[in-house]
């Protein structure tokens, strides 16, 4: 078994404890779901099983790590790499090679598997992990989510004891997910692995977990039963706060396990008048028509017509693979398109990209692109200076308080979490106050409290007169702050319309209220809510 006792940790330079006094166990053949906010340290322990921590990241450890019989600290990644394997939160961070087959050879190379034995397995765990049409691809030109397809194709072809996740679905699509899900869970079964998976898109995870640890607020520990886990704390789900403010007990962990029973108010409603959605009748800051992509001899966009309104929040979503980068990208002028752009009513025909960024900004799934500066609020000053303009330091002090980064600013940005790293290259291209905010995966690393903090930052933006566009998986989050959503598929445009149509209508992408409470157009619990009190 996995067994923690008294561990502490706290990294080189830093006065505070990552992890302080955590001791638990857990058994063979479970799986088990690490929650916690972004930063407080469920990366870490899981660097802890494989003695990344403290071999890699330095620092000082204390207490007694087991896992299996085996002591992480003493042995090292190399000493545990037949036994634990793991998948980082940037599947970047682990590639060696640059074409997916020689990525998942490697690890069996280093293993020293015969020859017979790793085409069997490689074309075994490419079937599985359905990523046989990626064999012979550049892991550069993978979309987010083929790239932790392949990063777990790598891990598991070494068939470990121990699989640890640190937020494997943060990039795949609901359908993508639940189909990861359902293959880690027949391995569970049939080769009793053990599962350990950090993940803030908690419903997700929910109804397969068989026990639920959560860092607390002291950096320590607190283990059991996932209801027992949730019901103590703030934030968590829609179908948990909806359960929670019905005052349901035991807290049902997926839609399947809400109470239909005596719900009146859900049976199927008359439809309510809404209000017209923010930025219907404003003209476009940017359009594009009859966009069309290819990267490596492969069609990727086919003919995309879509409009990104003032005052607007859009949202795009689908699955891996369907274009939605690349859309970005092009829009941009990044990626090689045909078709046509329009930025503010002008044709782009052939602008330079200096003029384009003046207007528009971008923000990649990997904030690492981005962060070049030695802090936060250097950042900013460089994004200033790029295009001639400064503000005084107490007014950027005051917009890193905005985006939730208060008292970061003097950090060197690569040594922030995954969420304050997509909070900071967030900061870095907006404070230029752009008319046009482009965000692929926004959310990647961010807990409920900092998307909600996220939600209403965007907001404040789009009653400003922006135009938004938001690439997303999430489809909780797209359905909290969509005035329209656009859904993608195969390169073309599937729908483009209200989202509650779009999150409600459409299997795979609908929220985990519309599953629960189908037919009344309910995709959100302030919806449900607000329909059981209407005051």
């Amino acid at each position: 078994m996995i067994e923690l006792s008294a561990v502490s940790f706290q990294y080189s330079g830093n006065p505070h404890p990552a992890l302080s006094n955590v001791s638990f166990w857990i058994p063979p053949g479970t799986l088990t779901l690490v929650a916690g906010p972004s930063g407080s340290g469920k990366s870490t322990l899981l660097r802890c099983l494989n003695g990344l921590v403290p071999h890699f990241s330095g620092g000082q450890i204390g207490g007694q790590v087991r896992v299996f019989g085996l002591d992480p600290v003493a042995l090292g990644p190399q000493g545990m790499a037949q036994t634990v394997g793991f998948v980082f939160q940037e599947p970047e961070a682990q590639f060696v090679y640059d074409i997916v087959e020689d990525e998942i050879a490697f690890a069996m190379e280093n293993a020293g598997l015969p020859r017979d034995e790793m085409v069997l397995r490689l074309d075994e765990f490419c079937r599985q992990m359905k990523i046989e049409p990626l064999r012979h691809r550049a892991i550069r030109s993978l979309s987010g989510g083929e790239k932790q397809r392949v990063a777990i194709a790598a891990t598991l072809v070494n068939r470990p004891q121990l699989l640890v996740l640190d937020e494997p679905t943060s990039q795949l699509d609901p359908v993508s997910a639940d189909d990861l899900l359902r293959y880690l869970i027949a391995l569970k079964q049939t080769q009793n692995l053990t599962i350990i998976i950090a993940e803030h898109r908690l419903e997700r995870i929910l109804p397969v977990a068989d026990q639920m640890l959560r860092i607390t607020p002291d950096h320590g520990v607190g283990m059991g039963q996932s209801a027992a886990v949730l019901s103590s704390m703030e934030q968590g789900p829609p179908l948990i706060q909806l359960a929670k403010a019905l005052g349901l007990a035991p807290l049902p962990l997926s839609p399947d396990d809400f109470p239909k029973d005596g719900l009146a108010w859900a049976q199927r409603p008359q439809p309510r008048q809404t209000a017209k959605p923010h930025g219907q009748e404003n003209p476009a800051a940017f359009s594009v028509r009859n966009l069309s992509a290819a990267l490596d001899g492969v069609t990727i966009l086919k003919g995309i017509d879509l409009d990104i309104r003032r005052n607007e929040i859009l949202t795009l979503s689908g699955p891996i693979g369907a274009g939605k980068t690349t859309l970005l990208r092009g829009i941009l002028g990044l990626t090689p398109t045909s078709g046509e752009r329009w930025l503010m009513g002008m044709s782009l025909s052939n602008p330079a990209l200096s003029e384009v960024i003046r207007h528009v900004a971008y923000l990649p799934q990997d904030p690492n692109d981005l962060l070049f500066a030695e802090t936060v609020l250097d950042e900013l000053k460089i994004t200033l200076k790029n295009h001639g303009l400064s503000r005084p330091d107490p007014d950027l002090q005051a917009f890193l308080e905005q985006v939730q980064l208060s008292g970061l600013g003097s950090r060197y940005p690569r040594d922030l979490s995954v969420g304050e790293r997509q909070r900071a290259a967030l900061a870095a291209i907006t404070v230029h106050e752009p008319a046009v905010i482009l965000l692929d995966e926004p959310t990647r690393g961010m807990d409920y409290g900092n998307k909600e903090t996220l939600a209403t930052l965007l907001r404040i933006w789009r009653d400003q007169g922006k135009a938004i566009l938001v690439v997303t998986h999430d489809v909780e989050f797209a359905a909290q702050i969509a005035d329209r959503a656009a859904l993608i598929e195969n390169g073309k445009i599937l729908f483009c319309g209200a989202a509650r149509v779009a999150f409600h209508d459409f299997p795979g992408f609908q929220t985990q209220i519309a599953q629960t409470l189908p037919g009344t157009g309910w995709i959100t619990p302030q919806e449900a809510l607000s329909a059981i009190n209407p005051s």
